[in-house]
């Protein structure tokens, strides 16, 4: 019994923060899956499950956040979702806590700016804590959203290496982080005005760690991508966001990045 109270009290607590933490909506699996058929088609993503995903969907994806900006709800233009997978509890949870306010500050930067190629940006944050079956069931139940163009994720090799393949069976762009070119990097190598936004997002001042500066790039880098490929083709799909990955190198607040499609 004081176990479950403990749990309940940091689940709320969590929720809370989240609430702090992005000022917007918050929601969670129930929520998630009536947005998307996750579970009638989650099978057709992960060849050979069997029925006990739902359980494991319902145990897993309770820190399931779904954070969409309202830049982006409030706005007549469509909206393209991105997702960023790691994880948010267990013994690496400080990897995943470090990787969001990055992702949020570098979403909310773009929708300010008016979107990128006539398209709002939603960040769909996915805990996969660190555990490998767990980030194969996040990959698929990101690559049966249509809506979601591109993931960033896992920062560990074990789930990033059982991950890609779900997603490239499913033509969704994967930036693996923890990998050439996106590395942890110390803050002290991150530019002040970085480091000075990234604390204006968090809900205390929190200085940017080691995965903040990589996991900013590997936004930017999509976002240019997002860019061109929206421009080029009138229109955006997986197919013409991965193909404009592939011929993409930008300077970033870490060095230069690109997609590394080399065997990890």
């Amino acid at each position: 019994m004081w176990r479950s109270a403990v749990k309940l009290a940091r689940s709320k607590k969590l929720i809370q923060e989240a609430r702090l933490l992005f000022g917007e909506k918050v929601y969670g699996i129930s929520k998630f899956q009536r947005q998307v058929p996750l579970l009638k088609n989650v099978k057709a993503a992960l060849p050979g499950q069997g029925n006990h995903l739902r359980s494991r969907f319902t145990f897993y994806f309770v820190l399931l956040t779904l954070f969409l900006f309202t830049t982006a709800c409030t706005s007549t233009q469509p909206v393209i979702k991105i997702g960023l997978v790691a994880p948010f509890e267990g013994e690496h949870r400080a990897i995943g806590y470090d990787a969001i306010y990055s992702a949020r500050l570098a979403v909310r930067e773009v929708n300010n700016r008016g979107g990128l190629g006539g398209y709002k940006v939603a960040l769909v944050a996915l805990d996969d804590s660190a555990d490998p079956r767990l980030a194969r069931e996040t990959a698929a139940a990101l690559a049966i959203d249509p809506d979601v163009v591109a993931v960033v994720g896992h920062w560990r090799p074990e789930t990033s290496t059982v991950a890609r393949p779900v997603y490239e069976n499913n033509h969704l762009p994967f930036i693996w982080l923890g990998d050439e070119p996106f590395l942890p990097v110390a803050p002290t190598n991150l530019p002040a005005d970085f480091k000075n936004a990234y604390a204006a997002v968090t809900p205390f001042e929190e200085v940017a760690d080691i995965y903040a500066g990589s996991t900013y790039d590997a936004f930017q880098l999509l976002f240019a991508a997002v860019e061109q490929s929206a421009t080029a083709e009138g229109h955006l799909t997986r197919e013409s966001l991965t193909n404009s990955l592939h011929n993409l190198r930008i300077d970033g607040i870490t060095g230069i990045v690109y997609l590394n499609t080399t065997e990890q």
